[in-house]
């Protein structure tokens, strides 16, 4: 090869150069309603726990993500039907259906999501098995699958986590079931007693099967994140009292 060549094979690369490095933009859905701190919308950027760690994989992966604020839903038909590439915060256990194991690959967990029972004040009671629940009045979120909730002798359903608590602190409820972050975030966290570990599952980012190449990059960004300590950095944003 002659030296005029090599200058211009060079100066191809530096003008290239560039657009191989820039970020794939893809648009991914996020919750569109609050449940602080797990999942916000300030001045309609999705914030939270959940949309700040997904958003931080997806760019340590290589990726410019756009959050777009999508019910529940029809964030499910829309991944089945390929209109997003990418889904957010699911355990392979909810998402079931025939279509979606048929599409569906999950990443490494990324986050450990746990349900704890709550108590009103000085009224707690041993919950040794679920069937002790038998004849408890239990306050649940609307819509939610529970562990056991076979066993519950009546469920009471609320919109938010924070009508739960309000509820189960008033003594509207026996006992209530709720995520522990969005329980220790509570401003009524000192009117109930926590007891107990309902349920925990580990969470992952759901990837169409079409995009089966941003699954390494994926799993390689989730354990930077862990590693460096950014995912932890982001949660405690979010939970720290100070």
């Amino acid at each position: 090869m002659d030296l005029s060549m090599l200058r211009r094979l060079t100066l191809l690369l530096l003008l290239f150069f560039p657009l191989l490095l820039k970020a794939e933009a893809i648009k991914v859905p996020i919750y569109d309603q609050p449940r602080p701190p797990l999942a916000l919308l300030i001045k309609g950027e999705a914030r939270g726990i959940y949309p700040d760690l997904f958003r931080a994989v997806l760019i340590e992966a290589g990726l410019t993500p756009e959050l777009i604020p999508v019910p529940p839903m029809r964030r499910r038909v829309d991944f089945e039907t390929n209109q997003y590439s990418l889904s957010c915060c699911a355990n392979p256990a909810w998402r079931k259906r025939p279509k979606e194991q048929e599409i569906q690959i999950f990443s490494k967990p990324f986050y450990w999501t746990k349900d704890v029972f709550i108590f009103p004040q000085e009224q707690a009671f041993t919950i040794d098995k679920l069937s002790s629940l038998s004849n408890k009045r239990v306050a649940t979120i609307r819509g939610f699958d529970y562990r056991g909730e076979a066993y519950f002798g009546e469920r009471l359903n609320y919109h938010n986590e924070q009508a739960l608590i309000r509820a189960v602190a008033l003594g509207r409820a026996d006992v209530g079931i709720v995520n522990e972050d969005i329980l220790l975030a509570s401003e009524e966290v000192a009117q109930v007693e926590q007891g107990p570990v309902h349920d925990q599952a580990s969470l992952h980012i759901r990837i169409h099967r079409k995009r089966i190449d941003l699954v390494e990059p994926i799993n390689q960004a989730i354990e930077r994140i862990i590693t460096s300590g950014e995912l932890d950095q982001i949660v405690r944003s979010y939970l720290s009292k100070d």
